[in-house]
């Protein structure tokens, strides 16, 4: 007896299978289909320790074949542009510490407890401790103590002050005797980093309205002279 019907849904279901084999291998390819940690780090510009930090972070899907851990090419593709983000953020808008310590000429535990103040921002990216540009920059130029090696003076937000040392170098006098016109209110000092600093335009200004100390040189000699 012939089941016309039941043939052809079995023929149906038999299709439906096979479409749903297609799609499971398919799936399968892509899942085991991956880059090793050298294609990523060659794909991003990495050194080899950040590819394989990134690799093993977690952030993509990996397989481990014996030894080797390899992300599948999906799970990269998909994270890609997270990636470049944080590799365009690496290279342009911070340095890593050893590259700080060497602006400020500084050894590798002084730098690490100058981080420790938090005078300015430090994040992990792809696993490595690096500095922030900008923040770093607006705290060097709001301090007198770290300079660098080359480039800019520090403190230029505080541009418009001097150093007693610089105030005395003018008159060629004693630091204490400087400091004796801030103590007396003879000129406007403002405090930074907890020392004390004569605002420029005031000094000035009392330089024209005495006659006793006598100017030997002028306030940017005096300056090269303290550097």
């Amino acid at each position: 007896m012939a089941y016309p019907q039941l043939e052809k849904n079995i023929e149906k279901l038999n299709e439906e299978i096979t479409e749903l084999q297609y799609g499971l291998s398919l799936i399968e390819k892509e899942e085991w289909d991956t880059y090793s940690i050298k294609e990523v780090q060659k794909m991003f510009g990495l050194d080899e320790s950040e590819a394989s930090l990134l690799v093993k972070s977690g952030l993509f899907k990996i397989h481990k074949v014996g030894n080797e851990y390899r992300a599948t090419k999906k799970s990269v593709v998909d994270k890609k542009k997270v990636i470049k983000s944080v590799t365009t953020y690496r290279n342009k808008k911070s340095m890593k510490v050893s590259d700080m310590a060497k602006l400020l000429g500084l050894g590798k535990t002084a730098s690490y407890r100058l981080i420790s103040k938090e005078y300015f921002k430090t994040y992990l990216v792809l696993g490595v401790m690096r500095v922030d540009v900008k923040s770093f920059e607006e705290w060097y130029a709001g301090q007198f103590h770290y300079k660098k090696i080359t480039g800019e003076q520090p403190g230029q937000k505080y541009g418009d002050t001097i150093a007693p040392i610089v105030m005395a170098r003018v008159f060629d006098i004693h630091p204490t005797t400087a400091r004796e016109f801030m103590d007396k209110g003879w000129v406007e000092t403002v405090t930074v980093g907890g020392k004390r600093r004569v605002v420029r335009s005031s000094f000035e200004k009392w330089c024209e309205t005495q006659s006793h100390y006598k100017m030997v040189r002028t306030i940017e000699e005096a300056e090269e002279i303290c550097r």
